[in-house]
């Protein structure tokens, strides 16, 4: 998988922008103490519904809009053929009389069957001053170790952010029709890029099986 070709950020439209959104970020906290308040909130509060909407506003970098997921089109024969290999392999198990392992594939399998069914959510993606955020969750900077941009048009388009936090160690950004080096740009300036950080392999082939 390609990265996103690598710019000088000190050319970068994008690294004017963020010098001069931080700039008028400190000018408000000078002048306003609910901003500064709000401002030294945000930068501890993960859920943005606890922080003023101008603040928000203000501090946000750049933004767009997008599925959560790349959602798959599936015909009836691929429904059926899905059905059909489950239900296969839970006899199979029946027949050698390991009914939690049917009854465990079962239940996935109808997981799965439901989800193939579900289009995905549109998602508000946001590169903020104090970090990205996915619609009302914001993943601070401090926290997040590395990124990386995956951009194959027709396959793949995604930012993989790396987090040190366990219960969250990756992040995705679905790109959608959003420009990849505006989003690169940006993010340079606040975290490490690892071109080597890629999909989980459980992701990759989730795709690949139409999901």
């Amino acid at each position: 998988m390609k990265p996103v070709h690598q710019h000088n950020k000190q050319q970068s439209p994008q690294h004017k922008t963020i010098e001069r959104i931080e700039h008028d970020v400190e000018v408000h906290a000078k002048k306003d103490s609910r901003f500064q308040h709000e401002l030294a909130e945000m930068q501890e509060e993960r859920d943005l519904r606890k922080v003023d909407d101008d603040v928000e506003d203000i501090a946000t970098l750049f933004e767009w809009k997008a599925p959560e997921h790349i959602h798959q089109v599936r015909s009836a024969k691929w429904f059926a053929t899905f059905a059909g290999g489950i239900t296969a392999i839970a006899v199979g198990f029946a027949l050698f009389k390991n009914f939690i392992a049917s009854l465990t594939i079962g239940l996935i399998g109808g997981y799965m069957f439901v989800v193939a069914q579900h289009k995905p959510s549109i998602i508000r993606y946001r590169l903020m001053t104090e970090g990205v955020a996915l619609n009302n969750t914001l993943y601070h900077y401090k926290h997040l170790e590395a990124f990386n941009i995956i951009y194959e048009p027709g396959n793949v388009k995604t930012v993989i952010l790396r987090s040190s936090r366990r219960l969250v160690p990756l992040i995705h950004m679905e790109i959608g029709d959003a420009d990849p080096v505006a989003i690169r740009d940006i993010l340079v300036e606040f975290i490490h890029e690892d071109v080597h950080l890629e999909e989980p392999v459980i992701d990759i082939w989730a795709r690949r099986l139409g999901f």
